[in-house]
């Protein structure tokens, strides 16, 4: 019976065709004949060819990535890596002299422009020297930490008092990389993570006011990178009663610094959601809010369960691990007073009739 089955299926092809239509494997579209599929315009090529193109992409830069770090490691001074291994394992001399090698070596590099390895030396060690200046402070605390900020105080020049001359839709004014020590990405990183583990122990009383006047300069660091992003941990010390961050956040908004604004205050929520939420208030009461998106985006990305932009080496599931595990826990009154703001600012308007607090992109 197999066998004659077999010879019906040889002596007509069409039938089979006409039993079991073809499948494109890019769109999903189904086709009644072999031809008309090879035939066909496909809506994917194009999307396809994007992402083949994309991922090559991304793999040169890997591999020009690993090319660096190689490169990159060769080229460190024995001075520089012995001084990072010593003070990953607790050494507080070491973690003196990794700051300076690393701070000579960047600047050397700098100093080269083009020809230099600068952003290279940049990547390959910024985690390393965290992670000795972390291991060091969380035994030493804060007066070891203030220390050594000292040492590498930013020396940005700014005055508030012109902030408010800025045009709505301007742009804030950037320092210059002079101005900022180049391990400031390693000083502003640990700070920022010493502010949220000290705030949720502690209590806001409990962060140094050296602190937040370290991190408040980079709001105009030239660079979209690390120390500008993790600056924004700021917000932090929202209600501290002997540092007036509200009024520096409002200054900082009027100055046209709404990026840095939105993820101050979206650290500044998790701190406390109802001083946070004042703040929101206030910013747009005072008329200060030029682009209402850019400023709310963050309740999207807290109801979400994204934590606030950070550079890699910050581990959120160590520093909020109930956010983590369970997401954000809202008071009912703020969730009321933030959907109430979403409105009266006109921002509702731009998102659907159902709108949640996820539906608030740029």
């Amino acid at each position: 019976m197999s066998n004659s089955t077999d010879a019906a299926r040889l002596k007509s092809p069409q039938r089979e065709d006409a039993a079991m239509p073809h499948i494109c494997d890019d769109c999903q579209t189904e086709f009644k004949t072999l031809s008309r599929l090879r035939l066909h315009d496909c809506s994917a090529d194009e999307s396809t060819a994007g992402e083949d193109l994309f991922k090559n992409e991304r793999e040169e830069i890997r591999q020009q990535e690993r090319k660096t770090e190689r490169r990159v490691k060769r080229a460190a001074s024995e001075e520089l890596t012995t001084a990072l291994e010593d003070a990953q394992q607790g050494d507080e001399m070491a973690v003196y002299q990794a700051l300076a090698a690393y701070e000579q070596r960047l600047s050397d590099e700098w100093e080269r422009g083009e020809d230099g390895d600068y952003w290279g030396f940049h990547r390959v060690f910024f985690g390393l020297a965290v992670e000795g200046l972390q291991t060091v402070t969380e035994r030493e605390g804060w007066p070891f930490l203030l220390d050594t900020l000292d040492v590498y105080w930013p020396e940005a020049a700014y005055n508030f008092d012109t902030y408010a001359e800025h045009e709505p839709s301007g742009l804030g004014e950037r320092g210059s990389f002079e101005e900022y020590p180049h391990v400031s990405h390693v000083l502003v990183a640990v700070t920022g993570m010493r502010l949220v583990r000290t705030r949720r122990a502690d209590g806001v009383t409990a962060i140094p006011v050296d602190a937040l006047e370290y991190l408040l300069p980079f709001h105009r660091h030239p660079g979209d990178t690390q120390p500008w992003i993790d600056s924004m941990s700021y917000g932090w010390g929202i209600g501290h009663p002997n540092h007036p961050i509200e009024e520096n956040i409002k200054t900082i908004e009027a100055g046209e610094y709404d990026i840095w604004v939105g993820t101050a205050i979206e650290h500044a929520m998790h701190a406390d959601q109802h001083a946070a939420t004042t703040l929101l208030e206030d910013l747009f009461e005072a008329d200060l809010v030029s682009d209402p998106a850019q400023l709310l985006q963050a309740l999207g990305g807290i109801e979400g369960r994204y934590p606030p932009d950070t550079s890699d080496h910050w581990d959120w599931e160590t520093l909020s691990p109930e956010f983590h595990e369970d997401g954000f826990d809202w008071d009912p009154a703020v969730r009321d007073r933030l959907r109430t703001l979403v409105v009266d600012c006109g921002l509702a308007k731009q998102l659907p009739a159902d709108w949640e607090f996820t539906d608030i992109v740029l």
